[in-house]
């Protein structure tokens, strides 16, 4: 067990803003969700149905009366689903597929050029961004919507299970398969509507929401924004744009992280509604001090506007899993919720299917699958694999997509340490054409560079997966990284071992 000890903090600061709203709450008309949001009878067509976003947005459009339909060049991700639900998805694209919809929903994969695309813009048909739905879907609802860089999914369903467990009957939509909705969407009666938003596509704008949530600003998806100061100025567009009409809106976002502090304090100043800054650091209104790990999970101590709260307890690995319980504490306590039904949620909360996912232990060797596809993300995933194996670590890495890895080169090389072993795959294109002189070949050289000793290049994932299971023996963890096809090495390796 480990100890972290934070110094006590001085006097919290004054949190008048949520203090104050939390007493109207009792004033607040009941919210009744306007469930059409516009949409019931309206034909919509989905492309990209397969996607763990779209399907969702597939869902709640259902769910508030629309005739949705979709399609996708291929029947994985989430097609089947979809299909045992009654919902017609066609495999491949093409023009006729959209003869009888009002509405095309497309994503940021396609361009105008497309021909589903094309001809929906000349039978004269609306033609929508995904985001844009999503910001229809989230009209009229009390919208915690959570952005940032990284911890976006397991931020979401924290704060949306804690909702679930205070029996707020929320509807929710979070950027990962969760067994307790039986997928990535709830509906529900309830005026919540939790929404993980996507950065990706620089389209934030198109979600108003009444409390967003920041969880923090890193440089990825450069080849949307090209700067990180592109990123804040789109992130504090998006956080100042809340719903103020709401008296519950509020402003929550990491305060340890300097950007994320700069937006809310401008997006403050901008709206006039408060601020909830969390954070290890004593000067943000809640804190967690005194961490100590527990296995796969932590104990720390929570002090805020609320008073001073003692062992808390995560069964999630990984000091960033902290923070991102801060930000649903927030949420919670800003939203009424008792600290009993709040820790309740937390203790029986269970990970986002590929967020440091045990597949199994076979032979005395742990298997571990993560999403994390971008340095800062696989460094914290590492650092808590290490923190719990008794053996060794290794990493099997699927880079994902060549724009990212070209433009991330330095900070990829630097973000293994916590291995002792790497094994890099070829890089997986997701849809992006190759940059000459950017492979995994590059990658492990620059990753040598750096000082990790063992680096291997293979060029499969079967490879990989040998090259594993003739590593590891008893003790040691192996762990597969990335956001392309790796998702299936975790359990083939299981599998082999």
């Amino acid at each position: 067990m480990s100890i972290l000890a934070v110094k006590t903090p001085p006097s919290l600061k004054a949190v008048t803003g949520p203090v104050l709203a939390r007493s109207l709450m009792a004033s607040v008309p009941e919210y009744q969700p306007r469930m059409d949001a516009g949409l019931n009878g309206r034909r919509i067509h989905f492309m990209g149905a397969g996607g763990i976003g779209v399907s969702a947005l597939m869902e709640l459009c259902a769910a508030r009366g629309a005739i949705v339909s979709g399609c996708d060049c291929s029947s994985g991700g989430q097609v089947a689903t979809l299909r045992a639900k009654g919902i017609k998805i066609e495999t491949g694209h093409c023009a006729s597929h959209i003869a009888n919809c009002d509405e095309l929903v497309y994503t940021a994969a396609v361009n105008q050029t497309h021909p589903e695309v094309a001809e929906a813009l000349r039978a004269g048909k609306t033609v929508s961004p995904r985001m844009h739905m999503l910001g229809r879907i989230a009209r009229g609802t009390r919208g915690v919507c959570v952005t940032g860089a990284h911890g976006k999914t397991t931020t979401t369903w924290l704060i949306a299970n804690m909702l679930i467990t205070a029996q707020r009957d929320p509807s929710v939509l979070v950027g990962g398969v969760v067994q307790k909705l039986g997928g990535n969407v709830r509906v529900g009666k309830g005026r919540e509507f939790v929404a993980e938003v996507d950065e990706s596509d620089n389209r934030l704008h198109e979600v108003v929401p009444t409390i967003p949530v920041l969880t923090n600003i890193d440089n990825d998806h450069l080849d949307n924004y090209g700067t990180v100061d592109a990123i804040e100025v789109a992130t504090e567009r998006f956080v100042g744009s809340l719903d103020a009409r709401d008296p519950l809106s509020v402003l929550i976002g990491c305060g340890d992280d300097v950007r994320v502090r700069r937006v809310l304090s401008n997006a403050s100043r901008a709206s006039r509604r408060p601020v909830l800054a969390y954070g290890f650091a004593t000067s943000n209104d809640v804190c967690a001090i005194h961490l100590r790990s527990e296995g796969l999970g932590w104990r720390f101590d929570v002090l805020g506007p609320f008073g001073y709260w003692k062992d808390v307890e995560l069964p999630m690995p990984g000091q960033h899993n902290v923070l991102n319980a801060l930000a649903a504490i927030c949420v919670g306590w800003h939203l009424g919720l008792e600290q009993d039904v709040i820790r309740k949620s937390f203790s029986e909360i269970e990970r986002v299917a590929r967020r440091f996912e045990i597949k199994g232990t076979v032979r005395g060797i742990r298997v571990i699958d993560d999403y994390g596809h971008h340095p800062t993300e696989i460094a914290a995933t590492l650092d808590a694999a290490r923190a719990s194996t008794t053996g060794r670590l290794a990493v099997i890495f699927q880079p994902h997509r060549f724009s990212r890895t070209s433009q991330l080169m330095d900070q990829f090389a630097d973000c293994f340490h916590a291995a002792q072993k790497v094994i890099l795959m070829p890089i997986y294109a997701a849809s992006e054409k190759p940059i000459p002189g950017v492979d995994h070949y590059a990658l492990a050289r620059a990753v040598l560079s750096h000082g990790q000793i063992d680096v291997e290049v293979v060029g499969s994932r079967a490879d990989a997966i040998t090259a594993a299971v003739a590593w590891a023996k008893s003790g040691d963890t192996i762990m597969t990284q990335g956001a392309g096809d790796i998702t299936r090495a975790g359990d083939e390796l299981v599998s082999r071992l």
